[in-house]
């Protein structure tokens, strides 16, 4: 790590309207994953997941000489779990960031230009909507490269978002895809040039915060059991219960009623 890479730090935030952008800040590795990096990134997930003000969160990379959105883990991190009781510790710790990002009560949007590999796929996947510029290249060629695996639950996080063949050939053949053969199988919402994706993403968050939270939140959280624990007996009471007797419910009652646009309160 250089000591500019030490001064600066690997998460960059801003703030617009009730969106706020998470931008990975370390342009001059494409945006490689560090632990620095993944520790920011928890904390600015808390700290969102504190805030009823923000309502939707835009995962990006700062563009360096090229575009990136995140080119995989840090090697170095990768160099230092050489015994399996190492590896799969570094494997848990990846996992506490992609849940964090999974289990936030507000919609996320993935904005991909550039290389976005690896820990920076599986980041993408975990998003709710995703957008990619034609820079886009997406996947995991580790086959050819640190020659690892996935876990278990990021398979499956693949698997969901394109499809167990793709996940196979992603795997097997070693190479990265382009943003339209993910939008073929849906992976992708859009395609959009690199000049406009910021723009496009700020739009799309801008509309998923004037729905309904509850039905948002409970939605994913829904996908998500049904993903990794299929359909235990009444593992939905609690998403019911919170939706159905909602002040958000009672007020889209009033405003179909009413014939107006109901007030979202997330309550």
């Amino acid at each position: 790590m250089t000591s500019q890479d030490m001064d600066t730090p690997h998460l960059a935030r801003r703030r617009d309207g009730a969106v706020e952008w998470l931008v990975f800040n370390r342009p001059r590795v494409r945006n490689a994953m560090s632990a620095r990096m993944e520790d920011e990134i928890v904390a600015a997930l808390a700290e969102i997941a504190a805030d009823d003000t923000v309502r939707a969160v835009v995962f990006t990379g700062m563009a360096g000489d090229k575009p990136a959105f995140m080119a995989g883990a840090d090697m170095g991190a990768l160099s230092e779990a050489a015994d399996p009781v190492a590896a799969v510790a570094l494997e848990r710790e990846a996992e506490r960031l992609i849940v964090a990002i999974e289990q936030l009560r507000v919609p996320t949007v993935a904005a991909m230009a550039g290389a976005c590999v690896g820990q920076g796929a599986l980041l993408a996947s975990a998003c709710d909507v995703r957008i990619a510029a034609p820079s886009l290249r997406f996947g995991f060629p580790i086959a050819r490269t640190v020659g690892n695996c996935l876990s278990l639950t990021n398979y499956a996080r693949l698997i969901a978002m394109t499809s167990t063949a793709m996940t196979r050939e992603m795997i097997f053949s070693a190479k990265l895809l382009g943003a339209e053969d993910l939008l073929a199988v849906r992976a992708i919402r859009m395609v959009v040039g690199d000049d406009e994706i910021d723009a496009k993403a700020q739009e799309v968050a801008e509309a998923l915060t004037q729905l309904a939270p509850l039905t948002l939140w409970a939605t994913r959280q829904a996908l998500l059991r049904l993903r990794d624990h299929g359909v235990p007996a009444n593992a939905d009471d609690d998403l019911l219960a919170a939706c159905y007797g909602s002040q958000d419910m009672q007020e889209a009652i009033s405003a179909f009623l009413g014939k107006r646009t109901p007030v979202w309160q997330g309550r």
